[in-house]
């Protein structure tokens, strides 16, 4: 048994290495084929992005327009702040001031009520003076 397993032995070794080597070479071929097959979709897309028409940019026009902004910019940024509430802040504040330090603030505030109906701090003035 012994010379028989020393015969085979080496056949067997012989065997498995030209296994390996189909399977490898199997494993190649299928590789090889999966490449091809994503360069060949690859091929394809690289033609379909350059078959696509690409818009005409009228270079000489966007030039104008981007000019035009450049000018637009500078005369927002050259442009002085001006407050427009200012002045007629203070005047408003003069006219209420001068209202009620002229004494017209109390006449204006009579005439707007109905005749013979007194805000109630002008009707106990009154009547404190005819008792008096």
């Amino acid at each position: 048994m012994a010379t028989l397993l020393h015969h085979i032995q080496p056949w067997m070794q012989k065997s498995i290495a030209e296994s390996e080597a189909r399977m490898e070479r199997r494993m190649e071929g299928m590789m090889d084929r999966k490449v091809q097959a994503v360069n060949k979709r690859l091929d394809a897309f690289e033609l379909r992005i350059l078959e696509r028409s690409v818009p005409a940019i009228n270079l000489s026009a966007l030039q104008v327009d981007l000019d035009c902004l450049q000018i637009d910019v500078d005369a927002i940024l050259a442009a002085p702040s001006v407050d427009p509430q200012v002045a007629p802040t203070a005047l408003a504040d003069d006219t209420v001031l001068d209202a009620l330090f002229s004494g017209t603030a109390e006449e204006g505030l009579a005439s707007t009520h109905a005749k013979g109906k007194r805000h109630s701090s002008h009707r106990t003035e009154e009547e404190k003076a005819k008792k008096r």
